[in-house]
Formats: C-alpha cells, structure tokens, sequence
C-alpha cells in the first residue's frame, strides 16, 4: 500500500464532565462539561492560585519573621537607651551636684575676696597708732619757712600757721611702727627731725615718720600695718603728718587711740 493509502489516526475529542451535587434533600445533581482546553485552562488557573497562594503565605511568614527579628532588635534598642538614659541622668545628677558644690564655692571666694579686699582697703587707711606702748601726744604745725615746729597752745590757737603735725614722746624700748599697708615712697634726711620715712598707701594717704633714729626700711618697700620704721632709744620724739589727696590734714582725726 501506498504512503498515501495508510489509514490514519483519528484524533479523539476529549471532554470531562464535572458533577456538582447540591446539599439539597432530593439530591439533585448537576453536570458540567468542558472539552480539554477549558479543562486545562482550569487547572493551569487553580495551579496559578494555588502557587500564588503558597508564595503569598511563605511570603507572610518570612515578613512575620523580619518583624519579629526587627521588634526584637528594637526591643533590645529601648532596653539599651533605657539603660544608657538612666546612666546619663545618674551623671546629670551628679554634674548638678558638683555645679551646686563649684557655684558654692565660687561664691563662698567670691565672698571672701570681697572680705578681703575690704579688710585690704581698711587697713590701708593709717588709722594706726604709730608706736608701740604709750606715749605723749602735743598737737603742734610745721611752718616750712620756719627751723623749729610751733607747739600748740591756747595763746596761739588762731596764730599759728603751718601744716598740722602731732609730737609723741616715747618710752624709750618702744617702736616706731606703720599706720597702715602701703609701699615706701622715700627714705630722707629731715633738716627738723633727722630722718623722714614717707609712706603711699595707695588710696590718697601718705604718711610722714619724722624721727632722729635709723629707719629700718628702704624706698620701694611693701608695709603692713604694724611693721617697725624705727625702734626708738634716746630718740623719743616723733614727729607724725598725714597727707590726704596731696592736702595735709590734722592726724589726730584719723588716729584711733586705744586706752
């Protein structure tokens, strides 16, 4: 037989036929029939939904899961941060504390700087007694057109004329002292006296130490209140004079006496 002349195959049509049975109480059932194509379509669809499904839940769960990791994580970040806030407020407290102690303590400097500046300026004004011991005291004025110093006395009160000035006798033993802190401003001869020691407090007042003894003291000096200019044997007198802003003035004013 000829190629021509071979039978050929047929090719059978497939169909499928899906019965759906209703929950009725007569049991009806219900056929549906759908050739090869429709078939496989649906099972290409159910496939798709199926896998789509699948993928859909695999990708839930993986997405749960970071979650879960990132609220873990963000968990151990809040323990931290707590832990390290606590921390910083325990080192807040203690800054405040020592910022309380420092301005306190600033403060309490501040303050005695500003005692002690005010004690400085006190004991710079020469209210001092210029010797040491007791002594006699005459009010007298120095006329510097004159060679002797003009003692005060009721007779010539309103007469006599010069810069105020005291005389102390004193005990032989005693001391010459500072009336107040200042610096030396010169050491002299004294044509009335013998030597002159003058002392710039600083603040307006200079004082005037006119003695016949050995000044213990050079110019430039730094002097307390109370340091010995001359110490005194037979060279009992002391002439005193104090000087305000360049104007002399009468120094039993300033001196505060004691007993």
């Amino acid at each position: 037989m000829s190629a021509d002349n071979k039978p050929r195959k047929h090719r059978h049509k497939r169909h499928y036929t899906f019965m759906i049975i209703s929950g009725d109480s007569d049991g009806s059932t219900r056929r549906l029939h759908l050739n090869h194509f429709k078939t496989q379509l649906l099972a290409y669809c159910s496939f798709a939904v199926v896998l789509a499904l699948l993928c859909y839940i695999i990708y839930s769960a993986m997405t749960i899961q970071t979650l879960r990791s990132i609220q873990t994580e963000q968990r151990l970040q809040i323990e931290e941060l707590k832990a390290e806030n606590s921390t910083l407020e325990a080192s807040n407290e203690t800054l405040i504390t020592e910022e309380q102690q420092l301005r306190a303590a600033l403060n309490l400097r501040l303050e005695n700087e500003q005692q002690s500046a005010e004690e400085a300026e006190t004991l710079a004004i020469p209210t001092g007694f210029p010797l040491t011991g007791t002594a006699s005291m005459t009010a007298a004025v120095d006329d510097t057109t004159s060679t002797t110093i003009t003692k005060i006395t009721e007779d010539n009160t309103d007469t006599a004329k010069g810069n105020p000035i005291v005389l102390f006798e004193a005990a032989s033993g005693s001391n010459i002292i500072a009336t107040g802190t200042g610096t030396v401003l010169s050491v002299t001869t004294d044509a009335k006296f013998g030597n002159m020691v003058t002392i710039d407090h600083g603040n307006g007042y200079i004082t005037f130490y006119r003695n016949s003894g050995d000044p213990l003291v050079s110019e430039g000096d730094a002097i307390d209140r109370g340091d010995i200019i001359f110490v005194v044997s037979d060279n009992t007198t002391l002439g005193y004079q104090i000087q305000q802003d360049d104007k002399y003035i009468n120094p039993e004013e300033l001196i505060e006496i004691n007993g």
